[in-house]
């Protein structure tokens, strides 16, 4: 009877693991629908090619970005942000990060490869206690987000338009943001890795669009 436990525990964690990978997999991969509108794959699921670590508040560190289970992941162990090499203009991205509920991170859009991100693009706010109600779902320092909330530690998503100056932000399916600005018009998409802030990103599309 043990040598039949200790088989069937090896063919569930089998199973299980297989599952794992699969949904992995799944959240790197475009549709046949996607692939046929024109969405472009960001994120291969398995390495950082067409991604850059960049430094933010440490000048000699591009951080501690990796791969791992199928997801970018920022280890917060330093400050840093991770672009990548195109810059984009109009577009719908959608994306998935992960995080503790308390989590204090961002999606960098239209920001350019030198200088500050946040100043040079707009940061879209993950962290639902920014002092100054700049919170999950807002544009830091430009636009604020309706009441949002980050599902700690699961896979929270991110549907987000920027058509010239118009964006619209739906997290986990519920619209949040839509409103105007004209500040950027242009440049990289990026993430924010701040210290003691772990967090993982996965499932990065973006679909261009004709104005």
């Amino acid at each position: 009877m043990r040598h039949l436990s200790l088989a069937l525990s090896a063919m569930f964690a089998f199973a299980f693991g297989a599952t794992l990978a699969s949904a992995q997999d799944r959240a790197n991969t475009l549709t046949a629908q996607e692939t046929k509108e024109g969405w472009k794959l960001l994120f291969d699921g398995k390495t950082l090619k067409g991604w850059e670590g960049r430094p933010t508040f440490a000048p000699e560190s591009k951080g501690d970005w990796t791969v791992a289970g199928g997801a970018i992941l920022c280890g917060g162990t330093k400050p840093s942000w991770l672009s990548t090499d195109e810059t984009f203009s109009d577009f719908r991205l959608k994306l998935e990060f992960r995080g503790s509920e308390k989590v204090n991170s961002g999606v960098f859009l239209r920001s350019q490869k030198a200088g500050q991100p946040h100043v040079t693009g707009y940061e879209l706010q993950i962290w639902d206690y920014q002092p100054a109600g700049y919170l999950t779902g807002s544009f830091v320092g430009s636009l604020k987000a309706g009441p949002a909330k980050v599902l700690g530690d699961q896979w929270n998503q991110f549907d987000i338009t920027a058509k010239g100056n118009h964006f619209v932000v739906v997290l986990n399916g519920k619209k949040v943001l839509d409103a105007s600005d004209s500040k950027h018009a242009a440049g990289v998409i990026g993430f924010q890795c701040q210290l003691e802030q772990r967090i993982e990103f996965r499932g990065i599309k973006l679909l261009p669009l004709q104005r």
